[in-house]
């Protein structure tokens, strides 16, 4: 590493570490202030609280980053813009895009970073800590008690179950309901039953009507009683459905594939897939317009540094947010809707880094 790459590498991180630092600290005391009511009335532990917080470090440091990451490339053009620095560095030949190079390359490695954070450590930690809240602080996890009600299932052959009832302690289901998907991908059974109840292998049901849908009509029939051979055990059954911010992207890719052969559209689960790519991008590209912004400065200026970069950053954000609720309602087709954001400040920043190459 040249000396110039290691200079502004060293000052670079000191930025990134400082900026990410006071934004965690923020965020925890402005949730801390927001909340500190419902802790007390619930009788929330300290020690819970605690907890709560640490599992949530992990979320708040990949929010933050992208905004960290522009205000360190915003304080250090206004750094060395002060000192006259880049004017020295342009005297000597050296370009405004040469020597922030490393910076680029430092972008690249963090996006990388907070993408394998997002596939390895956030799914466990923002798991634990959805577990601490609601059983631990506010006490309102439908775990908390013995039964589940309207509770829906999709098992991996992609058939629907719904009980009005699931007991978890009696491995008992009530008022269930199964749908079946045929090979073209319409409804080719359903399955009404009062009872569902483990008896140790598989699964029984009582008070059954059956009723098979083909090309010939509806048939239908009434059982007494009636054996189902499932992969699916009651702990399967009373777990908790996790959440898409819980899952790494293998996993949530399977649970779109488990979706899609129940007959669904997993519009907003394709949405939140993509944006584990979209979001980790972020960090690159706020350096791309970050560089050819914070560097052409006249004057250096931190209040100027961080004013621009919270207004580039509320814009991305802003950006990446509406094309995430324009793939939730199917306006954009999923990939586009999380990478539109992405494409547009990218394409900015390609053309304002092309301007700056002297």
């Amino acid at each position: 590493m040249r000396i110039l790459d290691k200079y502004i590498s060293t000052k670079f991180w000191r930025f990134f570490i400082l900026g990410i630092l006071a934004f965690v600290v923020v965020f925890i005391v402005v949730d801390l202030v927001e909340n500190i009511d419902n802790y007390i009335d619930k009788n929330a532990h300290p020690i819970d609280v605690v907890k709560y917080y640490l599992f949530f470090l992990p979320y708040i440091i990949a929010l933050v980053t992208p905004i960290g990451t522009l205000l360190a490339t915003a304080f250090l053009g206004g750094y060395m813009v002060k000192r006259r620095e880049l004017v020295a560095l342009r005297s000597a030949g050296i370009s405004t895009l040469r020597s922030t190079f490393s910076l680029l390359i430092w972008g690249l490695v963090i996006t990388v970073a907070i993408f394998i954070m997002g596939e390895f450590v956030l799914p466990t930690t923002n798991s634990l800590r959805e577990s601490i809240k609601d059983e631990k602080i506010y006490k309102t996890s439908s775990h908390s008690g013995r039964l589940l009600k309207d509770l829906f299932y999709i098992t991996e052959d992609g058939a629907i179950f719904y009980f009005r009832i699931f007991d978890i302690k009696s491995k008992l289901g009530r008022d269930v309901i199964i749908l079946k998907k045929g090979k073209d991908g319409d409804i080719s059974e359903r399955i009404d039953a009062k009872r569902m109840k483990w008896n140790g292998t598989r699964w029984v049901l009582t008070d059954v009507i059956e009723r098979k849908f083909t090309a010939d009509g509806e048939k239908t029939w009434q059982i007494a009683q009636m054996e189902m051979d499932i992969s699916e055990s009651p702990e399967d059954f009373a777990r908790k459905m996790p959440k898409p911010d819980e899952m790494g992207f293998i996993e949530l890719s399977k649970f779109i594939d488990k979706i899609e052969r129940s007959g669904i559209e997993p519009i907003r689960e394709k949405t939140d897939l993509w944006m584990k790519f979209s979001y980790p991008l972020v960090n690159l590209i706020v350096i791309m317009l970050g560089v050819p912004i914070a560097f052409r400065q006249r004057k250096g200026s931190y209040i100027y540094g961080f004013g621009q970069s919270f207004f580039i950053a509320f814009l991305y954000l802003a950006a990446l947010r509406a094309g995430q609720a324009f793939g939730y309602n199917g306006t954009l087709p999923p990939w586009l809707a999380a990478f539109a954001g992405d494409i547009i400040f990218a394409s900015v920043g390609i053309v304002l880094l092309y301007y700056t190459k002297n």
